[in-house]
């Protein structure tokens, strides 16, 4: 039977967007750009969103599949 761990995600704002941290590992960057926010993710684009909140569960979403 798996146990289920509790993940903690730090959002850390930089001069470019914001950067999704668990430990010590970037693993996403939301970067706006026109109005819009780009999912960049192990150095590459995704994908563009209209809003910030849906940058931001996507990669959360993305990060939890690739588990």
């Amino acid at each position: 039977m798996s146990k289920k761990k509790d993940i903690e995600i730090q959002v850390v704002d930089t001069d470019a967007g914001v950067n999704l941290v668990i430990g010590k590992k970037i693993v996403a960057e939301i970067i706006e750009n026109d109005g819009k926010f780009l999912l960049r993710e192990s150095g590459k684009d995704k994908a563009q969103y209209k809003n910030y909140s849906v940058a931001l569960e996507e990669a959360i979403k993305n990060y939890n599949l690739s588990l």
